[in-house]
């Protein structure tokens, strides 16, 4: 996966944490498959959790931006739906893995 992502003007004001997070996560995430990608993505969310940190709508299509670059389009697609469960979005009731 390239850096140039690493330009996007939605990073200008990501608390340094969080960049040192989506930095981590794109290198560890990159040219792997979607079913390879998941760990690498839960273990990103549960750093954020605990340091207390959640990333914004805004950050979060950032970070999923990242990880679909090199997928395909059924990969990405998956990687919606996920993206949408409860896993995710922080709900109380979610199941942990």
């Amino acid at each position: 996966m390239s850096n140039n992502w690493q330009d996007d003007p939605r990073l200008k004001n990501l608390d340094p944490r969080k960049l040192l997070i989506l930095n981590e996560l794109a290198s560890e995430a990159s040219g792997v498959s979607l079913d390879k990608a998941l760990p690498i993505l839960l273990k990103a969310n549960a750093r954020l959790k605990a340091l207390g940190l959640t990333f914004t709508k805004q950050e979060s299509e950032l970070m999923f931006d990242i990880l679909t670059k090199d997928l395909s389009p059924q990969e990405k697609l998956k990687l919606d739906a996920l993206r949408k469960s409860p896993l995710f979005s922080g709900h109380p009731n979610a199941k942990k893995p």
